[in-house]
């Protein structure tokens, strides 16, 4: 028989029901209250993960250009891969997706699984995808039937010039963010801001109609335009190399030209360099050839950093070096500004002098010294001695004050990364020795941008400019947003005494230690420079390493251009400026000078040793192409009986001395055989002229003029020595004055 249930059966049972209600009720609740308040945050993003489509769309960088719009930094269009990990089925497929990324890529295995594997709407695999490989990344989609994977319209950027100005450029990283030079520093300018655009999904993960789509569009960086002339920074990078590969030079070559009245950067180089569009490859391939040697790992990697940090360096800005003689300009300076000497006063140089608490003499470079001389002549001798008294003269508080104005002590502010100062003596602690050795550039280091920063200042009337390298902020459509005017940092110096030391620097290179950058036709000023690196003698005990250098302006006496350049440890066996770097000035000025529009003034003497242009005489009568020659002044014989000319050496067009003799030939041709180019290295003019014409050859000659006590040979030569050429080839020969033995 069935039992009923009591009544206290029954109130048990609703009384555990309803406790149980109570107790599901309690925990439900809370599980409400931790989902909807303590965890609001977490299950939003994940609801908006999950209801909706999240994409960045970059903006287009914006150009670098030098000052005559010539893009210099380009971005290109290219596509950039990003992944959605929230469709991505399982581990299984986000570890297919590493493999193929990785390996189209080049983009590391481990980073990608991570990235696959979050829980997010979007993630950034590459930037700058280029087709061949967007294309592969296509392939790849299709063959796996992933929908994790998506391509997107993005830029890459490119530098059309290669290593050109890439201390100045920089690079960007491949996240499109710059990473030195201008691409660093003005990085907020350039980039731009990227856009978004936010879909809604539906149930299957598909992207619904284009209503339920929020569209923010990027803004494209804006456009910068560069002081920098892009070919005036050839000129000066084509120079640079010669003159690195010419000198062996082991501790890299720099150089920078400066508008003078402005501060602007015309152009600066450090080589060798690099290739911005390969940053991170090795651009020395010596330095890369020594990095392959190292058989241990790590050291492999850590001399590799190294290597990449060394050569992304702007020797020009970030390197400090003792500027030698180059800095007595500013030690004239401030003599004449303050009236201690003048330039017929007279000072005796025995050949060394003492120095009170110093103990050894300083040596003049000259042996036995220069003996009486006047201040003219001094700076023209460059002599250590003489500058040694002057420096005596103007005494250490007046010395110090000058150096500081002149700014040697502090940063001289350029527009580019990695500025640094050069260290001078502590003011409580500047002495008379002290200021001896500084009174001729030695003791003390500055940069090369500090130094050329004074020496336009002296050169410009005495007011000192800033430096700067950007002139303009474009917007994407090319209008002008932000102009940068020449700013003025002090007067440092009178007008009179810029007029009167700039004459004195122009004797310099017509008569002084400075022959080697002499240019005809032009007024060049200048001085050269050569410092003992001391500092290096205790790492390698060498005492013969040298910094050369030689810092020039022109017209002298109204100057639109300086240049600067620096030579670290020469190897060659004559290591002075006069004979290294002077050179270098001299055709980094022939190029420049008549670019810029700076006109040729002869002088009587330069005029009648003026080269003449070869007329065309091939087709005239006899009578006809005599008389062409005879009103040119040219020398001229006949191969031949003909009556018209039907070849002629050397061809039309040839410059040649005046004293040369053109060749016609009258009813045959000229000779087909050719001859091997002599070397003339080391030859005096008359020598090198006629070991040519000893060949048929004919010789057209540029640098160092004779002078007193001058010794000027061959040096360089075009076409180089052994080369076959033409009979009636005219051989362009530079000469230089070999008594420049100077500092």
């Amino acid at each position: 028989m069935e039992q009923k249930p009591n009544s206290s059966m029954i109130s048990r049972i609703a009384l555990l029901m309803g406790v149980f209600g109570i107790f599901s009720f309690v925990i439900i609740a809370a599980r409400l209250f931790y989902i909807q308040v303590l965890s609001y945050e977490f299950y939003q993003q994940k609801a908006v993960t999950q209801q909706t489509w999240d994409k960045v769309i970059m903006p287009q960088r914006g150009t670098i250009f030098d000052r005559n719009l010539k893009p210099l930094a380009i971005s290109a269009t290219a596509e950039m891969v990003t992944i959605e990990p929230s469709s991505v089925k399982d581990e299984a497929e986000a570890q297919l997706i590493a493999k193929g990324l990785s390996e189209i890529l080049g983009v590391d295995y481990d980073t990608v699984l991570k990235l696959a594997l979050k829980k997010s709407s979007y993630e950034l695999i590459k930037r700058g995808v280029e087709q061949e490989q967007a294309d592969q990344v296509r392939q790849f989609i299709k063959d796996n039937g992933t929908k994790a994977i998506y391509l997107a319209e993005d830029s890459k950027r490119y530098y059309p010039f290669g290593n050109f100005a890439s201390h100045i450029l920089g690079f960007v990283g491949t996240d499109g963010i710059g990473l030195d030079g201008i691409e660093a520093l003005q990085n907020d300018v350039l980039q731009g801001t990227p856009g978004r655009v936010l879909t809604a999904k539906n149930p299957k993960g598909g992207e619904m109609q284009f209503e339920y789509e929020e569209y923010n569009p990027p803004k494209n960086g804006d456009g910068i335009v560069l002081t920098i002339d892009e070919v005036v920074q050839h000129f000066l990078e084509k120079n640079l190399e010669t003159a690195r590969i010419d000198n062996l030079v082991a501790n890299k070559v720099t150089g920078i030209v400066m508008d003078v009245k402005t501060g602007a950067i015309l152009g600066m180089a450090t080589k060798p360099d690099y290739d911005p569009n390969k940053p991170f490859d090795i651009g020395d391939p010596e330095v890369q050839k020594a990095i392959d040697a190292i058989t241990d790992k790590d050291a492999r990697s850590e001399a590799l950093k190294t290597a990449r940090q060394e050569q992304w360096r702007n020797k020009a800005v970030s390197d400090s070096y003792e500027p030698g003689s180059t800095f007595k300009i500013l030690t004239s300076a401030m003599a004449l500004e303050e009236r201690v000497v003048t330039a017929n006063d007279s000072f005796y140089c025995p050949g060394s002098i003492k120095i009170p608490g110093w103990g050894k003499p300083i040596k003049c470079w000259k042996s036995g010294g220069h003996g009486s001389q006047t201040f003219l002549k001094a700076v023209e001798n460059s002599c250590n001695v003489a500058f040694v008294q002057i420096g005596g003269r103007i005494g250490t508080s007046n010395f110090y004050n000058y150096a500081n104005a002149f700014g040697i002590m502090s940063k001289t502010g350029v527009d580019l990364p990695g500025e640094s100062s050069g260290i001078f003596f502590p003011k409580d602690k500047f002495g008379p020795v002290d200021l001896a050795i500084s009174a001729f550039g030695q003791g003390f280091t500055l940069t090369p941008i500090q130094m050329i920063t004074a020496v336009c200042g002296v050169a410009n009337n005495g007011k000192m400019m800033k430096p700067y390298v950007v002139s303009e902020i474009l917007d994407e459509n090319g209008n002008i947003k932000e102009t940068v005017k020449p700013q003025e940092i002090r007067q440092v110096v009178s007008k009179e005494t810029s007029e009167e030391l700039r004459s004195v620097l122009e004797k310099v290179v017509l008569e002084g230690t400075g022959k080697n950058a002499y240019v005809a036709g032009y007024r060049i000023a200048g001085k050269t420079g050569t410092s003992e690196k001391i500092a290096k003698e205790n790492q390698t005990g060498r005492t013969d390493l040298r910094v050369a250098s030689f810092i020039g302006f022109a017209p002298a006496d109204d100057p639109e251009v300086a240049v600067l350049v620096m030579l670290d440890e020469p190897m060659v066996y004559q290591k002075t400026g006069g004979i290294t770097a002077a050179p270098v000035v001299k055709r980094i000025m022939a190029d420049i000078l008549p670019y810029i529009g700076v006109e040729p003034r002869y002088t009587a003497s330069e005029l009648a040793a003026q080269e003449i242009s070869v007329p065309s005489l091939i087709g005239s009568s006899r009578a006809a192409a005599e008389k062409t020659l005879k009103d040119k002044n040219l020398k001229w014989h006949v191969e031949g009986s003909g009556d018209k000319v039907t070849d002629q050496i050397p061809a039309a067009g040839a410059k040649v001395p005046g004293t040369a003799q053109i060749v016609l030939y009258l009813g045959e041709d000229k000779p087909q055989n050719k001859v091997a180019v002599p070397d003339l290295s080391g030859m005096s003019r008359s020598a090198a002229a006629k070991a040519l014409s000893a060949k048929n050859l004919y010789i057209s000659t540029s640098g160092a003029i004779d002078s007193v006590n001058s010794v000027i040979v061959a040096s360089k030569q075009q076409p180089a020595a052994g080369e076959e050429v033409e009979v009636g080839t005219v051989v362009a020969v530079e000469f230089i004055d070999m008594n420049q033995l100077a500092e």
